[in-house]
């Protein structure tokens, strides 16, 4: 299985870079969109191209970089260029002990007493309460989210991933969620005080990434987290070559 190391601790293994036009890709998650100007603007700064992303070969599912990718489509579509080339790297997928599927838990970091459960009809979402947790809970998939405050409780959110955070977007401030690599991470930093309460993630499998970006939908930003066992290079394609 692939390691969760620091990506420069990993093995560089050159891989095939090959461009594909953007209409060919399938998306499986949103972005967020002050990432995407952050992009466009370091992009037009550098005048080119400097981390392929990743893609399911034979599939055309982005696994790595939907920001990057929807930064280079909006710098095409300033220029009103409609076919855009962008590097990718193809790998195996689905039986690829290479690359591993992780999650990303939100974490709401601005400190402040949140009167749960009676929040919940604030926000619309439906919930049950979990008198002790365990990470099977986690396997149920009519339950999107798990949450943890800080008072020790755990609600089960009943619905998808995209539409109860939606919600909690909607409900609380953007800005102030952060994103927990682990989940024993998001539970430490519940009960140290560093957030008032923590979402965490039914498991996504890597079938339900190829089904949801074939069906074209999209998870919630921040949903999935692809690890290599490895890493690869970075590149330096001038931008024009991928507009022309």
């Amino acid at each position: 299985m692939a390691q969760d190391q620091f990506y420069s601790e990993r093995p560089l293994v050159h891989q095939h870079i090959v461009l594909i036009q953007i209409d060919k890709l399938f998306c499986h998650e949103e972005v967020v969109q002050s990432q995407v100007e952050w992009l466009k603007n370091n992009l037009k700064e550098l005048g080119y191209f400097f981390r392929p992303i990743l893609v399911a070969k034979n599939e055309n599912v982005i696994l790595d970089g939907h920001h990057r990718l929807v930064a280079l489509k909006e710098l095409g579509e300033e220029r009103r260029i409609e076919k855009i080339k962008i590097p990718c790297v193809e790998i195996e997928y689905v039986d690829n002990p290479e690359i591993t599927l992780g999650t990303w838990h939100p974490i709401y970091v601005e400190i402040r007493p949140i009167g749960f459960p009676a929040e919940f009809k604030k926000i619309g979402v439906k919930w049950k309460k979990i008198h002790t947790f365990s990470q099977n809970i986690l396997n149920n998939p009519k339950y999107g989210f798990t949450l943890k405050t800080m008072e020790g409780n755990y609600f089960s959110l009943k619905g998808t991933q995209q539409d109860i955070y939606k919600k909690f977007l909607k409900h609380y401030e953007p800005e102030s969620f952060e994103y927990a690599k682990t989940l024993e991470y998001a539970i430490q930093s519940v009960e140290a005080g560093r957030a008032s309460f923590a979402l965490l993630r039914t498991r996504v499998t890597k079938q339900d990434v190829i089904k949801t970006a074939k069906n074209k939908e999209l998870y919630a930003p921040k949903t999935t987290r692809h690890i290599l066992s490895f890493r690869y290079q970075d590149i330096k394609v001038p931008l024009e070559t991928l507009f022309s």
